[in-house]
C-alpha cells in the first residue's frame, strides 16, 4: 500500500499542473504485474506514467526517513517499511527502480 500511496501522491500533485484536457488525453496510470518466475519465486512489478524519479532519489528511495515530499507531508517511512516487509517477512528483494518506460 505504501508503494501505491506514493504513486497516487505524485499524481495528486501533478493534477495541479495539468488541465483536465491534458489529463483526459494522457490519463494517469499505475500498472501492477505479477508473475511466478521460478517456484516459489514471485515477481511483482509496479510502474506508473508519472514524472519519474531523479537519480539522487533512486539511490535513497528505500532509506529510513528519506522523503521527497515537502515539510509536514511525508514521514520517509513508506518505502522503508515496504522494503522491510518484502525482505524480512517474505525473504524477497526490493530492487527499486529498474527503468522508466
Amino acid at each position: 500500500m505504501n508503494i501505491l500511496a506514493n504513486a497516487i501522491d505524485v499524481f495528486d500533485e501533478a493534477t495541479q499542473h495539468f488541465s483536465f484536457d491534458d489529463l483526459e488525453a494522457d490519463p494517469q496510470r499505475i500498472t501492477i504485474q505479477t508473475a511466478v518466475t521460478e517456484d516459489p519465486i514471485v515477481e511483482v512489478r509496479i510502474w506508473d506514467n508519472g514524472k519519474g524519479i531523479t537519480d539522487a532519489a533512486k539511490a535513497r528511495m528505500f532509506d529510513h526517513l528519506f522523503t521527497t515530499k515537502g515539510v509536514g507531508k511525508g514521514t520517509g517511512l513508506g518505502l522503508a517499511i515496504a522494503r522491510q516487509i518484502i525482505e524480512e517477512n517474505h525473504g524477497g528483494l526490493a530492487s527499486g527502480v529498474v527503468s522508466r518506460g
